[in-house]
């Protein structure tokens, strides 16, 4: 029976879905998409990161995320962002937009254009009041979570918003560059 309740409502989900490619949105376009939930009563949480090389702690990130709101809006970094911030070989997936689009509890991705500094927070908080999401989905072991969290605060204080921030602890404590990290350090195996 409740393989038969998932397989109907999976038919059901794929005969009215779009295709993922149209969740990829431009700053006005997302913008529209927050109005329009609000205008209909909906909730949006806002997620951001550079989010190359896709693990599990992105996966638990999007899925506590979407707890806490009718529709999930992830704001990807810029590429610039991903080279200055992360290294110089980042992003390591080109695609990053195509992979993070095709997950089913992402309503929406902002794909952002300009890389602004983490600790510039009252630009931050600019982008954030123009998006105009109720919550900002943010891990606590994110390195940039203490500017993450002043950028929400600044909105709310100097700016008029209303943004409540939504502290994660997950159980996948890793990030891209540990992972990066490790597979540098593992000796390549040879065929032979």
């Amino acid at each position: 029976m409740a393989v038969e309740r998932l397989v109907e409502s999976r038919i059901s989900i794929r005969n009215v879905e779009m295709s993922p490619i149209y969740k990829l949105l431009s700053l006005d376009e997302s913008c529209e998409f927050v109005r329009l939930a609000h205008e209909r009563g909906k909730s949006v949480i806002l997620l951001e990161g550079t989010w190359d090389l896709t693990h599990p702690g992105h996966v638990q990130h999007i899925r506590e995320a979407k707890k806490h709101a009718d529709l999930v809006l992830l704001k990807l970094a810029s590429a610039e962002y991903a080279n200055k911030y992360k290294g110089e070989d980042r992003p390591i997936e080109r695609f990053r937009d195509m992979i993070v689009s095709e997950f089913e509890n992402v309503d929406a991705v902002f794909v952002e254009e300009k890389a602004i500094p983490p600790d510039n927070v009252s630009e931050n908080a600019r982008v954030l009041v123009q998006l105009n999401p109720d919550k900002v989905a943010m891990e606590i072991e994110d390195e940039h979570f203490f500017p993450k969290i002043k950028t929400v605060d600044y909105a709310n204080r100097h700016l008029g918003k209303h943004i409540e921030p939504v502290v994660m602890v997950l159980p996948y404590v890793t990030s891209t560059t540990e992972i990066v990290s490790k597979i540098r350090k593992t000796p390549a195996v040879t065929g032979k």
